[in-house]
């Protein structure tokens, strides 16, 4: 098995490393004795933190951030207009909690949006046969159009100067919607990134783990631990991981 050590040898080229003290004992077991959201609530002490949800779905992330923190601000964006209303339906009467019907990508449009067999994995990216179990779930059953907006653009627009955590859940497209935030980053203005990682191309030209931890290597990111691990054929498939700022670590 590869060990931690091995691992952070070939990560360190791009400034990244495992942070998490769990790491070795969780692939072992199989699951991790303290979970992202117990991690997020060791790190941040405000009791109102403005939390990004994109690719909020059904509103599960969103619940399980309010479970954590129910006093927090959160912006929740999703394109599938189904999705979108059943999101204003169940947190119309909380306040704190926006919802908005964009994909997020790095450019202020209108994007084709692959509606899939499952619509948990309907993304702007069109699905790819991997030969895993998951093809099937990817295979597309219609196109709709989705307006699409970058982090910079919202938050300049709704006067948003801090993100405590962004999380981003968007099938394949997390590194487009990472570069329409480079303003955000460089102003050091993210917190903490909860992002969907994968180790095979599920979607076509995606981009993987390890371009997405070299970019954000760039604004002193580094990777503290992944998460929700799923394999297939006996290696990684995809995980959840948490970047976090040098200066939070």
């Amino acid at each position: 098995m590869i060990t931690k050590k091995q691992l952070n040898k070939f990560l360190r080229k791009w400034n990244v490393e495992l942070h998490g003290v769990n790491y070795m004992q969780a692939l072992r077991a199989g699951s991790m004795s303290i979970n992202e959201f117990d991690f997020f609530r060791t790190k941040i002490r405000n009791s109102t933190p403005v939390i990004f949800d994109v690719g909020a779905n059904r509103g599960v992330t969103v619940q399980r951030f309010l479970q954590v923190f129910p006093e927090a601000r959160i912006f929740a964006f999703e394109p599938l207009p189904g999705m979108f209303q059943e999101l204003s339906a169940k947190f119309s009467n909380n306040s704190n909690i926006g919802i908005y019907e964009f994909g997020i990508t790095d450019k202020k449009s209108s994007s084709t949006f692959y509606v899939n067999h499952s619509l948990d994995t309907s993304s702007l990216l069109p699905g790819e046969k991997t030969g895993l179990n998951s093809d099937r779930s990817v295979k597309k059953v219609s196109e709709i159009m989705v307006n699409t907006i970058t982090l910079d653009d919202f938050a300049f627009a709704n006067n948003i100067r801090k993100i405590d955590i962004l999380k981003l859940d968007i099938q394949g497209s997390e590194l487009s919607a990472l570069k329409g935030a480079v303003n955000l980053l460089r102003n050091g203005s993210i917190g903490m990134i909860y992002c969907e990682t994968y180790f095979i191309k599920q979607y076509q030209d995606q981009p993987l783990f390890l371009d997405i931890a070299k970019f954000l290597s760039e604004y002193n990111f580094k990777v503290q631990d992944i998460y929700n691990r799923i394999y297939g054929n006996g290696s990684i498939a995809w995980c959840d991981t948490i970047f976090i700022k040098s200066d939070l670590d």
